[in-house]
């Protein structure tokens, strides 16, 4: 069955936390987490700068408005299965 044990890679070398209880010889795969201090400063957002930033919708105001969208989806599905169609004749 299955085991997990929390292991450190360093300089080539797996260190197994525990011994992984029942197993003398077995196949493994080794997943390489994030560091835990790379991840802590990945998360850091400053606030300030996102608070002046504009968002994607704030971009957009003004171009699609009084734009008619109707079902944009299905014409450009009729246009793909057209051409589709087109090219095996």
């Amino acid at each position: 069955m299955p085991q997990t044990v929390e292991a450190v890679y360093h300089n080539g070398i797996v260190e197994l936390k525990c011994k992984p209880k029942g197993i003398r010889r077995s196949r493994a795969l080794v997943v390489f987490l994030d560091d835990a201090d790379d991840a802590e400063e990945r998360s850091a957002v400053d606030l300030e700068k996102v608070k002046k930033r504009k968002s994607s919708v704030d971009e957009w105001i003004g171009v699609i408005e009084g734009v008619e969208l109707g079902d944009w989806k299905a014409e450009r599905r009729v246009k793909i299965q057209g051409k589709a169609h087109e090219s095996v004749d």
